[in-house]
Formats: structure tokens, sequence, C-alpha cells
């Protein structure tokens, strides 16, 4: 039989294969986060017909004489690294990597696989899970690395309220107001352990001296978030002593202390009784002032602030999870009724040495192998790569391409095909030759 019948069959063999590839591609042109491959072409034996022979008297080298038995597919490689466009969703659980990490993902059997399709979900139970199969998301928790990603739960769906711990008093205490022989009323409202909001009613009055430099400062009344007046135990009667040159804050002091100038600009209020939820307050009082307001007016300009002067400490209530949101390097936050914002977990994701190693297992995902190496888990912005919520990678398929490897590849089939007719009708001369 003729060497060439073979060489065709090898070539049809490995041109149908190439098409295989190419068909897949194409199908998959639509297909979340799909990596295009394609099919490389080894010859394969050959068969000497004379062998080379070296110099001699008078004699020249002579090459080796070898004729081929066609060819054979050497590969089929996955062009990994080229990235996909970028597919707009607005879905803020639909991620797209830019980089050359993937998602780590959790399946049945316990053992894990990798992908770069982003497009997630919440299940029932409040765990990030992969939308098509329902595989939970590794993220980084407190306790490290975690395929348990339940973000929504008893934990997560309601924040407990912080206290108010400071609070701060601003503006002047005219000498002049008559106001203060009665007391001015000052309102603060700051928020307890219990996350609840209460009203602080502080008094100011001109201490009952004829001093113009001291006042008096107390709790009148304190208001629950009812606007109803609950009971405090405890009571602080302070006196503030201002200096009679320019009217600075020179000291804070119990009632019926001397020491009235001893350079304390803030008092540390507690509270008893139903009032102890608020905890201990903090209350900076450098920012007053005392002295007469030469426009003429009689008026005291002074305010109560909740938080210190760089708004820092101010409490919040109890919250509600209202929504969540994904950062560039994969942080999960929960953002809450109360205004706050909490970090809940982070995604994780992983590298590999050779990521063109990898093993394809369908819907998307891809399981280490020997050639891949194992996979190394990192913050997303370690290798300055990030992830872009509310996008999917698409494919990587080059249709223009695609369609001119397709093209050749036909064009390698029929000429193989050719190869074989050929060398039919060759034989079928040689079986003439006998009649």
């Amino acid at each position: 039989m003729m060497r060439s019948l073979w060489s065709g069959v090898a070539g049809l063999k490995t041109h149908q294969l190439e098409m295989d590839v190419i068909g897949n591609n194409i199908a998959n042109v639509n297909t979340t986060s799909y990596k295009s491959q394609a099919t490389g072409f080894t010859d394969i034996l050959y068969q000497t017909v004379r062998q080379g022979t070296g110099a001699g008297d008078n004699v020249a080298t002579t090459n080796i004489s070898q004729v081929g038995l066609g060819s054979k597919v050497g590969s089929i490689y996955t062009n990994i690294t080229k990235q996909g466009s970028a597919v707009t969703t607005n879905n803020v659980f639909d991620l797209m990597i830019t980089g050359d990490s993937f998602f780590v993902v959790t399946l049945p059997d316990g053992t894990q696989a990798f992908t770069r399709d982003g497009s997630f979900t919440l299940d029932g139970e409040g765990n990030f899970v992969t939308q098509n199969n329902g595989y939970i998301c590794n993220m980084i928790a407190g306790e490290g690395i975690s395929a348990s990603a339940s973000i929504m739960n008893d934990r997560t769906k309601t924040m407990a309220g912080q206290a108010t711990s400071e609070g701060y008093m601003k503006g002047n205490l005219n000498r002049a107001d008559p106001v203060l022989k009665e007391g001015k009323i000052q309102s603060m409202e700051v928020y307890g352990k219990d996350g609840n909001r209460y009203t602080i009613k502080f008094k100011f009055t001109d201490a009952g001296d004829e001093d113009d430099s001291t006042y008096g400062l107390s709790i009148d009344k304190i208001l629950d978030q009812d606007g109803k007046k609950i009971d405090n135990s405890v009571e602080d009667d302070l006196i503030l002593k201002y200096s009679k040159h320019d009217g600075t804050l020179e000291g804070i002091a119990n009632a019926g202390d001397e020491n009235l100038a001893n350079g304390k600009t803030s008092f540390a209020f507690t509270f008893g009784g139903d009032a102890a939820n608020i905890g201990t307050l903090n209350v900076d009082f450098s920012n007053t002032s005392n002295y007469a307001n030469s426009m003429g007016g009689t008026s005291s300009t002074i305010y109560a602030y909740r938080g210190d002067t760089q708004g820092l400490n101010q409490g919040y209530p109890n919250g509600e999870l209202s929504g969540i949101s994904i950062t560039n390097d994969g942080s999960i936050y929960g953002d809450y009724t109360n205004g706050q914002t909490v970090k809940i977990s982070q995604i994780i994701v992983a590298q590999f040495s050779n990521a063109m190693g990898l093993e394809k297992i369908g819907d998307n995902l891809y399981r280490a192998s020997l050639n891949s190496g194992e996979p190394i888990y990192m913050d997303i912005t370690q290798d300055g790569g990030y992830m872009s919520s509310g996008y999917l990678e698409g494919s990587n398929i080059d249709l223009a391409k695609e369609f001119t490897d397709m093209i050749t590849t036909q064009r390698g089939f029929q000429a193989n095909s050719r190869v074989i007719t050929t060398s039919d009708e060759m034989l079928q001369i040689l079986k003439g030759l006998k009649r």
C-alpha cells in the first residue's frame, strides 16, 4: 500500500480534530469568561529510505532520505491569559476580574475548583454562590479562608447601635444675658448603649452669685426617644470658671470646690437609674467663652453637639441591613439603615504558576493539575489586579480568526482527501498493468 494513503488519513484526522476545536470556540462565543482554544500540529513517524553518508576519498557527503507518514495533534492549548471584554450587567453580585487570578469555589464533594465566571448570587441561606450551579464562593473571614460564606445571617442582618461617648459645647455665655438667672436650656441628642436615642437637657445658670465669670451647669432632665422624661439618679452640679480678662475657660469643678481655675476643659458625665443606658458622656467645653457682646446684644449663643470636634464618637442607633456593595479588592460591605457601612467578608482569589495547565471540568470551572502547580491564594490587589462589580468578563473569542482558521482547516481537510483519491487512482493504474 502507498504511504501517501496513510499520510492522507492522518491529515484528515488532525484537521477534523482542529475543526472540532474551532466549532467549540464558536459555540462558546457568548459564554461568560470562556477562553479560546487552538490546536498545534506535529509531524509523526518517518521511514528512512536511505541513510546519509560521511565524506571519503574523492566522495562528498550525502544526506539522509526519509519519508514522513503524516501529522498528528501535538497540543490543544487554552489562551487563558487574554482578557475577555467587559459586559455590563448592573448587578452588584456580578464580578469581573482584571488580572490573572481566579475565583475559588467549593464543589459538593468538598474539593476546590477555580473559575473566571463571576456571576454570583445569594442563596436562601445567605451564601455567596455561583449563579449557574450554586457552588459556594470562598471568602476570607475573621478565622481565615472559609467556604461558609453566609453574608446575610442573624449576625449581619442587624447591627447593634453604639453609645455616644463624647460631645462638646461651642459658643458664648453672654455676661449680660438675663436668661441665665433662671437658667438657659441647651439640648444634646445622644445614643445609648441600647441603641436608642436620648435627649439630655443641660441647664446653664449664673451660679446664683455676683461673680460674672462663674456659671453653673447641671442636667435639667433626660428624655427618651418617645419624648418621655426618664429617671436619672446621678446629679452633677458643676461650676464653669472663665477668665475675667479675655473670657476663656479656666476650669470646671464640682459645686463647692474652691479650686475653680484648675485648667480642666471637659467633664465626664455618668448617669444612673433609667438613664444608665446612656453610659459615660465626656463633654468638652474648651470652645465656650464668656464675655459681653460689644454690639450691645444680651443673648447667649451657646450650642451643644454630639461627638467630638472632629466628628468622631457620635454613636449611632440600631440598624437593619439595607444593601450590599463590593469594592475593587473583593471586600463585601453591608450598608445599614443607621448610616453605617461595615465590612462583612472578602472574596479570595487564586493564581497558578502555569494557568494554561489547568484542567477544564465544564460549567466554566477549572481544576488544578500537576502541570498548573498548586493554587496560590491571595488578596486580588497583591498582584495589581482588581474586581469590578456590575460587570462580567465575556469570552475572548476572536470570530475573525476563527472563521479564517475554519477556511484553512477546510482547505487542509480537502487537500488531504485529494491525496487519498489521487493515491487510489494510482493504485488503480497499477492494478491495470496485469491486463
